[in-house]
């Protein structure tokens, strides 16, 4: 089911033009999407970024080597906009800090908060002018110039005359369907682990369309309806359920393989 309208519209829906205002089993505005939500914690946030730069540069990589240029340019700009959205958290709390920097007293009570929390204590790096907030800093920057180079060089492929860019999250959303369609073949085919990586690598999108696709800076901006993010939610039920099973029937086969080869050990 395809991502449509946002080329025309602020809002893209996932799915049929039928029954777009609620998903079903909710009313309109009732779902509960606390967890859907970006972290509130800078270093849980950038890591959160991160991973889904991560995800989606694999997926330039592999819209390359399958002769799709344009496709593998309109999302390395999406690539760019999760680097500038780091960069802008960086920023933001460093501001802060240099407005009121905290004593050292009160350095010691957000350690102390923090561990009683069960936070990292990575959480405090932006608490003041520290080396780690420079370090991270130095970074994301370091990581977005990369990128924008890669940027550059991708358009060089990019043949010239009026052509249309490509949906970037249209492409990412059919190329986590495809990955967890290709992994459901897999799994009959009885291979595992290979299947166990494609709903992986399926769930890693979808997750970054949920979660962290609606905060960005994009044009046209992007968001998504309750039934929009039902359906995401519903997606990456299933395919968790999926990938747990495959890694299950995968340790089950290597323990079977193992005691096969104490039993011919001992015999």
């Amino acid at each position: 089911m395809p991502i449509v309208g946002v080329s025309t519209s602020s809002t893209c829906q996932i799915g049929s033009s039928e029954s777009q205002d609620s998903a079903p089993g909710t009313s309109h505005g009732s779902m509960d999407t606390g967890d859907e939500q970006p972290s509130g914690h800078c270093m849980t946030r950038i890591k959160s970024l991160q991973q889904c730069a991560s995800a989606i540069t694999e997926l330039v990589n592999e819209k390359m080597e399958s002769g799709k240029p344009l496709e593998a340019f309109s999302v390395q700009l999406v690539i760019l906009a999760i680097w500038k959205q780091a960069l802008h958290i960086c920023h933001t709390r460093a501001a802060s800090a240099m407005e009121g920097s905290p004593n050292q007293e009160t350095l010691r009570y957000r350690r102390t908060a923090s561990k009683k929390h069960g936070s990292s204590d990575s959480e405090e790096c932006f608490d003041g002018n520290t080396q780690g907030s420079k370090d991270m800093l130095a970074q994301i920057e370091s990581e977005f110039l990369k990128e924008f180079e890669h940027a550059e060089e991708l358009a060089k492929a990019i043949e010239p005359g009026n052509t249309e860019m490509p949906d970037a999250m249209e492409t990412i959303f059919q190329s986590a369907l495809a990955f967890g369609k290709h992994g459901g073949v897999e799994e009959l085919m009885g291979d595992m682990e290979s299947a166990a990586a494609l709903y992986s690598k399926a769930v890693r999108l979808l997750l970054f369309l949920l979660v962290e696709a609606p905060s960005l800076i994009l044009n046209p901006p992007f968001s998504l309806t309750n039934s929009d993010r039902y359906r995401l939610r519903n997606y990456i039920d299933i395919l968790n359920n999926r990938q747990g099973y495959s890694r299950s029937q995968r340790m089950t086969l290597l323990k079977c393989d193992d005691s096969r080869g104490i039993f011919k050990e001992k015999f």
